[in-house]
């Protein structure tokens, strides 16, 4: 009976200590790696809609896309400086639609899925041999679901006129 109780005791006082939600947490500072991606893209390379870089850049190309952290459930790759990035001239969350009735408005869940295939692109970050970086992007200079983005970087190797891969170069958070 007395370790039932110290038992129970134990886990009230533990269930009114500090929340332990993950989303909770602060974020981790950034890897310096990724820390010196973040800064103002250049105005020199003109930026172009998503749509129009998937057709017509190649690998090893330059390009410059703007638009916010949306397309998909979940924009952000877990334990990967990864992210989807969605082209508001293409697709809209739910959120900046009258009839928004969406838990989760940066999914774009009412756009064709077509569309948001051809107005998304996956924006990364690699280390010199091209590897992407293990370390989420999510909470990293504000970066969040709907934030906009202006990204000048390169297009993967691995892309495709279906997928477009971009290595960032550099990430500007837009106000």
């Amino acid at each position: 009976m007395k370790t039932t109780l110290l038992l129970f005791t134990a886990l009230l006082l533990n269930a009114c200590g500090p929340s332990s939600d993950p989303s909770a947490a602060s974020t981790p500072p950034a890897d310096p790696a990724i820390q010196s991606v973040f800064g103002t893209v250049s105005t020199e390379t003109p930026t172009l809609p998503i749509p129009t870089a998937r057709a017509e850049k190649q690998p090893g190309e330059t390009v410059v896309l703007e638009g916010r952290i949306m397309g998909v459930m979940e924009p952000f790759v877990e334990n990967r400086a990864v992210f989807v990035l969605g082209d508001n001239s293409v697709i809209t969350p739910c959120s900046d639609m009258a009839t928004d009735h969406c838990a989760t408005p940066w999914d774009a869940c009412c756009d064709p899925t077509e569309t948001r295939t051809d107005g998304t692109a996956s924006i990364q970050i690699v280390n010199e041999q091209g590897q992407v970086l293990k370390q989420g992007l999510e909470g990293v200079n504000g970066l969040a679901k709907l934030t906009s983005v202006k990204v000048s970087g390169t297009v993967n190797a691995a892309s495709s006129p279906k997928s477009l891969i971009i290595n960032a170069t550099t990430i500007e958070v837009m106000p």
